[in-house]
């Protein structure tokens, strides 16, 4: 039982690495296959097909998206947000990223949807506490979304570390009131 649950995990971390760094056209049985190292009718023994993979992949990022709010739970200010804890979990960000970039397919938009509301609150509960705002304005959270889905488009997109990024969206917020 060991050794095919490593091998059920093995899919589904290459999958999920797989269609965060290029999207859903990457899943396919055979690429997967190649990197994992384990035969196609492994992957069909284990999935069935790859509407059920994708469904596994799906259901890890919502449980990923638990942990993050879990993490931030605690958080007491903005900053917080770039630590290194958070940073980890790069591949976490890069498949939400794929989830907006083809949100038109409705279960990754209802996935995506989903796993915001384990961090979207607080990130602008401590977004409204730096920039000393209303938490009630409906501009600031439009505002909020639009800064969130732009750094998700663009998540990845350069030379730049992630991290970086963050850290310069915050200089930006700190000097904008």
């Amino acid at each position: 039982m060991g050794k095919a649950n490593d091998n059920k995990k093995s899919w589904i971390t290459a999958g999920y690495a797989l269609f965060g760094d290029i999207g859903p056209e990457a899943l396919n049985a055979e690429k997967l296959s190649n990197i994992v190292g384990l035969s196609r009718s492994s992957f069909y023994y284990y999935f069935k097909t790859m509407s059920g993979f994708e469904a596994q992949l799906l259901g890890k990022h919502i449980e990923n998206y638990k942990l993050f709010g879990e993490l931030m739970s605690g958080y007491t200010k903005f900053e917080q947000l770039f630590s290194k804890e958070i940073m980890v979990h790069k591949s976490a960000l890069s498949f939400q990223r794929q989830l907006l970039i083809n949100r038109s397919v409705e279960r990754y938009l209802e996935c995506s949807q989903s796993c915001r509301q384990f961090t979207e609150s607080k990130t602008f509960e401590l977004w409204t506490k730096l920039k000393n705002i209303d938490p009630d304005s409906k501009e600031e959270w439009e505002l909020f979304k639009s800064l969130r889905d732009f750094y998700f488009v663009h998540y990845g997109q350069s030379d730049k570390d992630p991290q970086d990024i963050l850290v310069l969206l915050h200089r930006y917020l700190s000097t904008s009131s």
